[in-house]
């Protein structure tokens, strides 16, 4: 990735986020009683969402604030766990 060439900070912030990212998917399926959270179609759906986020942020900040990319992301799954699983 261009914007981590050398910064082995961004890169390891990058990583701990995508695991803030898996953890909280689980957290939300146990909490929520959905375990389908976790399969394909959800993980895939989420992972779009966290590229389409990680360049929004980008394109306004002019960096990736992990920070705001979670918050951002954490949004976007409640709104999926709504449309898809509201009962």
């Amino acid at each position: 990735v261009k914007e981590f060439a050398g910064d082995w900070d961004a890169i390891w912030e990058n990583i701990l986020l995508r695991a803030k990212m898996k953890k909280t998917l689980l957290e939300y399926a146990e909490r929520y009683e959905i375990p389908d959270l976790l399969e394909a179609p959800a993980v895939v759906a989420m992972n779009d969402e966290f590229h389409k986020v990680s360049d929004r942020v980008k394109e306004e900040l002019g960096v990736l604030d992990p920070k705001r990319i979670f918050f951002d992301w954490e949004e976007s799954l409640k709104r999926y766990i709504k449309l898809k699983y509201s009962r």
